[in-house]
């Protein structure tokens, strides 16, 4: 073989290889500053809901705060978006057992399902806040 396109190749080889490595940095990097700004919410496996939520505020399209009780106020993130979620009037819970479940149970908003990905506890203190950050 010709020393010259081995020489390309090489270089080729080089290249993409500085790429990658520069934008799994930059990726991790982004990750990494992503989680500084979320606060730290504790995560919960389900959460208690007699019949229906108590009341509910969207944060955006994949976050809603569902109030199982007047002082018990839940952060629930959806697997997918929801762009109606904003605009529906009614929302629906899936639970089993008097409980919902993360991973498991879903929101429903005008006749779709929207998985729960992760349910976080939240204060009164924290939920109005955000709630009013929106």
């Amino acid at each position: 073989m010709n020393t010259s396109l081995i020489r390309r190749l090489a270089a080729i080889g080089l290249a993409a290889g500085l790429t990658v490595g520069a934008g799994a940095s930059f990726a991790s990097a982004a990750v990494q500053a992503g989680n500084t700004a979320v606060p730290a919410y504790e995560e919960v496996d389900s959460i208690p809901m007699l019949r229906r939520p108590h009341s509910w505020s969207v944060i955006d399209d994949d976050t809603v705060i569902v109030w199982a009780t007047p002082f018990d106020p839940y952060l629930v993130e959806l697997a997918f978006r929801s762009p109606d979620l904003k605009f529906a009037q009614v929302i629906g819970i899936t639970q089993f057992g008097s409980r919902v479940y993360a991973k498991f149970d879903a929101v429903k908003v005008g006749g779709f399902r929207y998985p729960i990905d992760n349910i976080y506890k939240m204060t009164r203190e924290e939920a109005r806040n955000l709630t009013r950050g929106t």
